[in-house]
Parts: structure tokens; sequence; C-alpha cells
């Protein structure tokens, strides 16, 4: 792996995805504002996430990604594999299934509109979905 003068290649892939995204946020919010919002008491800790030196708390993944306005599930994915062990991230892949980011974003609307009571598939909620995509990949059900 090659090395510039900043390390940057070095650096894991959540290390990277925290300094691009708090680079990304930088006009609405300072890293001390951050830190404050996840709940550390050490303005430093936030560059040593970006740079790697210290790893994400897995117990902070949640705070972390509200601070930074992402995904929590794709950071704790990434916080997972900081050491470079695929098998955790193939594991909690499988375990609990892999969305893409617009799947992501269209469970979260349903969530948000119905004030998170976990709707059930209804009749009239299935016919909207198929409506909405054309019937793509309907199966015989019944309704």
């Amino acid at each position: 792996m090659s090395n510039d003068s900043t390390g940057a290649s070095c650096k894991s892939e959540i290390a990277k995805f925290l300094d691009k995204r708090i680079y990304e946020l930088s006009h609405r919010k300072s890293q001390r504002d951050i830190s404050r919002e996840i709940g550390f008491v050490n303005d430093n800790v936030i560059a040593m996430l970006k740079s790697g030196r210290t790893k994400v708390p897995l117990h902070r993944v949640v705070s972390i990604a509200k601070a930074l306005e992402t995904n929590p599930r794709k950071l704790f994915v990434m916080a997972l594999t900081q050491d470079g062990n695929e098998k955790d991230r193939a594991a909690f892949q499988q375990i609990l299934g892999e969305f893409s980011e617009n799947e992501q974003e269209i469970i979260g609307a349903i969530r948000k509109f119905s004030n998170g009571s976990d709707p059930k598939l209804s009749v009239v909620f299935r016919k909207i979905l198929r409506a909405l995509f054309g019937g793509a990949g309907s199966t015989k059900t019944a309704e």
C-alpha cells in the first residue's frame, strides 16, 4: 500500500469517511460542535478518529451518526471492520440483510410518516406499492 506524506492511504475506511463527512459539514458545524453533540469531553477525539489513531467505539456509533447526519447502519458496519476483519462485516450483513441507500431511504420515510408505528403490509399498501413499481416482481399472494 502506498503512503503519501499525509498517511491518508493508510487510513481505515471509517477514518476516511469521518474525515470527509466532517469536512462536508464544516460550513455549518465545527469539530468542537460535533464533539459536543456526540458527547465527547475532549475535542481532540474527533481529530484522532479522523486520522484513524483512535477506533470508533461501537457504543458511540448512533450519536456519531446523528452528529454527522449520516446513516448509523452504514457507520456501524464500517466500525465493525475498522480492524480490517471482513468476516465481521459479512456476518453482520448476512444477519440483517443488505439494503441499498435507496431502500434505506424508503424505509426511513415509512418510519417517519407512520410515526414509527411499524405499519403492517395491508392489501391497500401492497396495491399502492404494486402501482408505484408497475407490478414488477409481483407474485401470486393472498390479498
